[in-house]
């Protein structure tokens, strides 16, 4: 089984991040963030579904195995190695899914949630900062 991919949550969460910076409002809506999410979900689960058949199913060709009495055991055909190919292709769709949209809602959850939190804060120290370089400009160009 492939691993589930997370390029396109990625990709999705720089498309949604710079049409905010674009916007110059640092306020993200809930449709906003709830299409992004549903986007990127749908998006990643097409991409691990072609990602599921395109790879091949990855199974040892046969395995001996010596038991510590030293005879020798026949590989058993048809029985596949505890773990390898034993993901079936709907839970691999559904855990991507379920990845990219978590991705894409936790990121951006937290970037509004840190806009909204954080902003009072940082536009007053800003604004002291502008305040500062204003007076020691006045007192440069004054002397």
């Amino acid at each position: 089984m492939p691993q589930i991919p997370i390029i396109l949550p990625m990709i999705i969460l720089g498309l949604v991040v710079g049409s905010i910076i674009k916007s110059q409002s640092p306020r993200i809506s809930k449709k906003k963030l709830a299409s992004a999410s549903l986007g990127a979900g749908l998006l990643n689960s097409i991409h691990a579904y072609l990602l599921y058949l395109l790879t091949p199913a990855q199974i040892a060709a046969g395995s001996t195995r010596v038991p510590p009495t030293g005879t020798f055991t026949p590989p058993t055909t048809g029985a596949l190695p505890q773990g390898i190919a034993s993901t079936s292709e709907a839970s691999f769709v559904a855990a991507s899914f379920l990845t990219a949209f978590l991705v894409v809602l936790l990121v951006l959850g937290v970037a509004a949630l840190y806009a909204r939190v954080g902003k009072g804060e940082d536009f007053q120290e800003a604004a002291e900062v502008t305040s500062e370089t204003s007076e020691e400009e006045a007192t440069l160009i004054s002397s």
